[in-house]
């Protein structure tokens, strides 16, 4: 099946090669497909707010802010922050509605929602000096700098803007890589969070269940060289070559290679035919993924393969001359004493199971922990699923409440 899936889609990239040289881009087809996140905030009703965020070390961020929902009540909010995961923006948490989107269900919980967009996505390609079409020294980041940069950035910001002492931080996936970064390495930043809501907690990620995991985990130095060699230094980016072959194959939920597009993201993920909403494939490539640095996405599988939580890798020789020694360091999760409620599922492939246990061992101050009762579960559920509010939102809300 894997080998059909990998063979077909060689097939298509091919294709897809040919037909966007001819035709250019394919047009997604769905009505608010060419919207961005601003836009497709008002169109679903809500307030909107953009804001620029310049980091440490000069990239400027976007953050997204819905003040309140529909109804502008005069009660005092709760400001809250969300960060996605690796190439997505915060287009992942408000695309999908008012009915299924975490953020306008915060909003009109009470919640001031404050979405993040990390460096070298689409919202967030800028810099004080360095232009991201011409230097390459702007994609020479990885997960670490989005911690320890980007995440403290963005909650003095929002602690700025509210005037408040603490905020509520929500984290997907590489948002809770980020969230764990940080308070290993910046331990003042720990009391400034009331809570941390980690979905899908992927700071270990021994044993991926996913064959194309596995087999990137594996080969990620050949990956390296061969993105290397074609000068590429971010991927995944809008416009890109794999970002078209995603829209050429998920473009219109009628197609022949719908199909296709689907398995794509379940041989990565976790299959759950039954919690996916083949309408809304369309939209969510819209501007999914997102983009990434190739550094950052090494980072990723470096700790796939470790099964550990470190600091990027540069091999022996590179460690010695940035950190003093051959290994990279460990982040010292045991240092984040912030309140953490962990949300995890039995068929994330992404994040196997079986690193749940290490994760609740290895952090000081779980208050909560909550395996999602449904066994197909996934990796993307975490916010695609269409009971996802059912089986996880409503528990995670009302968490965030007692805080």
């Amino acid at each position: 099946m894997m080998f059909k899936i990998i063979s077909f889609s060689m097939l298509t990239l091919i294709v897809s090669i040919v037909l966007i040289n001819y035709f250019g881009k394919f047009k997604i087809k769905h009505p608010f497909a060419s919207l961005n996140v601003q836009e497709i905030i008002q169109e679903y009703g809500y307030p909107v707010e953009v804001h620029n965020v310049v980091t440490e070390d000069g990239y400027v961020l976007t953050l997204h802010r819905i003040p309140h929902g529909r109804e502008n009540l005069s009660r005092k909010r709760k400001p809250i922050l969300l960060l996605p995961g690796i190439l997505q923006s915060a287009w992942d948490f408000v695309h999908r509605g008012p009915n299924d989107s975490i953020a306008f269900i915060l909003a009109e919980k009470g919640y001031d929602v404050w979405l993040g967009n990390v460096r070298g996505t689409t919202w967030s390609r800028k810099h004080t000096n360095l232009d991201p079409d011409k230097d390459k020294a702007f994609w020479d980041f990885t997960i670490h700098e989005i911690g320890v940069y980007d995440l403290p950035a963005f909650i003095d910001y929002v602690l700025e803007k509210t005037e408040q002492k603490s905020i509520h931080y929500l984290g997907y996936s590489q948002g809770t890589i980020a969230f764990f970064m940080m308070g290993s390495e910046k331990t003042d930043y720990l009391s400034k969070i009331k809570l941390m809501a980690a979905l899908s907690p992927a700071f270990f990620m021994k044993d991926t269940k996913s064959p194309v995991l596995q087999f990137v985990t594996k080969n990620w130095r050949l990956l390296q060289g061969l993105l290397n060699f074609f000068n590429y230094q971010e991927v995944f980016g809008r416009g890109d070559l794999f970002t078209t072959y995603a829209q050429l194959i998920c473009h219109d939920e009628n197609s022949i290679l719908i199909n296709l597009c689907i398995n794509h993201m379940f041989s990565v993920f976790g299959y759950n035919y039954n919690e996916l909403n083949k309408s809304m494939v369309p939209l969510t490539i819209a501007n999914t993924p997102s983009g990434a640095s190739l550094k950052q996405m090494i980072h990723a599988f470096q700790l796939m393969e470790s099964g550990d939580f470190h600091r990027y890798d540069f091999g022996t020789e590179g460690n010695l001359e940035k950190y003093g020694q051959e290994q990279p360091p460990q982040y010292n999760v045991s240092r984040v004493t912030t309140p953490v409620a962990i949300y995890y599922s039995s068929n994330d492939w992404a994040v196997n199971i079986d690193n749940i246990d290490r994760v609740l061992k290895s952090v000081p101050n779980v208050v909560k922990s909550y395996k999602v009762p449904l066994e197909d579960f996934n990796h993307l559920d975490f916010l695609y699923a269409k009971n996802v509010g059912d089986l996880l939102f409503n528990v995670l809300v009302d968490d965030l409440s007692k805080y």
